[in-house]
């Protein structure tokens, strides 16, 4: 029961607490506000209430004491009018330019001063005032639009570059540079305003002095730092990429084909990386056993681009083609061969393998541009001709082979393909 008593009591005094400080805000607080609203911006109420406010004891009193009365401030701005008047224009101008930039009515007030003193001359001032505004904006504006269109400039620039191809784009600003059409900044700004992709493609085939001066006159920190963070990542990835491309040239074309025959897992770009680090002909015999020659073409072009512009020329694809081409047709005749051979009987089909094993003599030679040799010899042809057979018939056929030869070929076949 006190208990109760006392809690009752205290929401008593909180309610009362309550109505308090609402009559004190709004009888007490908010008009002091309103009043100090005022005060600080009507200067014809402030020097009423001064009259009252000097009256204060101590401080406070000498404190609004300190304020000028209106007589006192009309003859300040007579006095200031009847300085301005006297001196010569361009000093008059000058300083009534910096009360106009500081207080507009004061500007007011002092000129109405001095037209009533010396009319003529203080025309001669305010006009003087009138025309230097004039050019301040006329400069202004000037320098806007030179700045628009600088920016406009640098931004067809940018689309410019990224319309042409890598080998194109590089090869302009190579010149533009050579021939001081363009200065590092410039060119800074320009690849600022890129795509970021397109931006760090080009720079990571430009000159390597070039590419850390273009970087180095970037004035965007945080463009700049996203560029360094993404060519070290492309420089990451093709590590990766490497390492990847040493595991491939030990596997066989047949089980490459479904890795890098295709974009499922890299890009375009990956892949030409990938062919360029393994050997030409490994590299060939892949692309031998696509159906998909759009995607083969569309390799062999990316890597001849790499290449120019990393070697400024290609020493590549034309070995890549030509051995493309052998292989190509290599499967082509197994194909054929192996239709007429489905026909004939496990016995014929061993006697006719048997003669071109046994034949070591006959092997066609192809030589390549950068030295390498394909050999294609008849065995090449009957081990491959028997691969294309089904176990069971495979069996059938080695069945008429000696043991030994039996044996051999059995390991042959076991063996990756060409």
């Amino acid at each position: 029961m006190i208990m109760s008593d006392k809690i009752n009591k205290s929401e008593k005094e909180l309610g009362i607490g309550k109505i308090l400080f609402i009559i004190s805000t709004v009888f007490i607080i908010t008009p002091i506000l309103v009043l100090g609203i005022i005060y600080y911006t009507n200067d014809n109420f402030k020097m009423a209430a001064n009259r009252y406010l000097v009256a204060l004891p101590g401080p406070l009193g000498a404190y609004f004491n300190s304020y000028p009365t209106r007589q006192e401030l009309d003859g300040q701005k007579v006095s200031i009018a009847r300085y301005l008047v006297e001196i010569d224009n361009s000093r008059a101008i000058d300083k009534l330019t910096l009360i106009k930039n500081e207080d507009e009515v004061l500007y007011n007030e002092i000129s109405k001063i001095m037209l009533r003193l010396k009319p003529n001359k203080t025309r001669e001032i305010i006009d003087g005032i009138r025309r230097n505004l004039i050019k301040k904006d006329i400069l202004l504006r000037t320098s806007e639009q030179i700045e628009s269109e600088r920016q406009e400039e640098v931004v067809n620039k940018a689309k410019y570059f990224e319309s042409l191809s890598t080998i194109t784009a590089i090869r302009e600003i190579e010149t533009d540079l050579d021939s001081n059409t363009i200065t590092y900044p410039e060119l800074a700004q320009i690849f600022q305003n890129m795509k970021k992709e397109n931006s760090v493609y080009i720079l990571k085939y430009l000159n390597e002095d070039v590419r850390e001066n273009v970087i180095k006159n970037f004035s965007i920190d945080e463009k700049k730092r996203d560029i360094e963070m993404f060519l070290n990542k492309i420089v990451d990835d093709e590590l990766k990429l490497k390492h990847a491309s040493e595991i491939y040239s030990t596997e066989s074309p047949e089980k490459l084909v479904s890795i890098i025959g295709n974009t499922d897992i890299y890009n375009i770009d990956d892949l030409s990386f990938i062919y360029k680090n393994i050997e030409i002909i490994k590299g060939a015999q892949i692309l031998s056993k696509l159906d998909d020659e759009g995607f083969v073409h569309e390799l062999v072009n990316t890597i001849k681009e790499k290449e120019i512009l990393l070697n400024d020329e290609d020493l590549i694809t034309d070995d890549m083609l030509k051995a493309y081409k052998i292989y190509r047709d290599f499967d082509r005749n197994i194909n054929e061969l192996t239709s007429i051979y489905e026909k004939m009987s496990e016995e014929q089909i061993a006697e006719l393998t048997k003669e071109m094993i046994e034949n070591d003599s006959n092997s066609q030679r192809y030589l390549l541009d950068n030295g390498e040799v394909i050999s294609i010899s008849d065995e090449d042809l009957a081990l491959s001709i028997l691969r294309k057979f089904n176990e069971r018939k495979l069996a059938a056929i080695l069945s008429n082979f000696d043991t030994r030869l039996a044996s051999e070929i059995t390991k042959k076949l076991s063996m990756p393909t060409l």
